[in-house]
């Protein structure tokens, strides 16, 4: 069995600086699991938009892996990060790079893994996920950052 993993991230207000929140949804035939939760410190300079997708990505490899899925395609709307996990791009943000290393080290309990783009249009469950834990945040429901490293 394959998973096939939507997963997004969001700063809002502002980008970097902001409410970073993440989220993903995994698809296993017919069961779907979804996530999300803060990424990052509210305000901290490491807030940003990219935290919030790669810890999207983090969090669903680490439910992966708990559940025992072995076999994974995660799709994602920012190019940078699949492009950085795909090996096109090198990464410069030491913070991401943190993040980055503890998703190699989670690859090593997969068989298979893909990394593929997708429109923004063909991401709108993750995305509506990451807007309802910024909503939590501002409603002050959501203070710890989810899925820790």
């Amino acid at each position: 069995m394959i998973a096939k993993v939507n997963f997004d991230g969001l700063c809002e207000p502002k980008n970097p600086g902001g409410i970073a929140t993440y989220a993903y949804v995994i698809k296993l035939d017919k069961q779907i699991i979804q996530g999300y939760g803060l990424a990052e410190k509210p305000w901290s300079k490491d807030a940003t938009n990219n935290v919030a997708e790669y810890m999207g990505i983090y969090c669903a490899m680490t439910k992966l892996i708990q559940i025992g899925i072995k076999n994974a395609i995660f799709y994602g709307d920012s190019q940078l990060v699949i492009r950085q996990l795909s090996g096109e791009y090198k990464i410069k943000s030491l913070r991401l790079k943190k993040i980055y290393d503890k998703i190699q080290e989670n690859l090593k309990n997969f068989e298979y893994v893909e990394f593929k783009w997708v429109p923004r249009e063909e991401n709108t469950e993750a995305d509506s996920l990451t807007r309802i834990a910024y909503s939590l945040v501002l409603q002050n429901k959501l203070k710890e950052i989810g899925c820790r490293l």
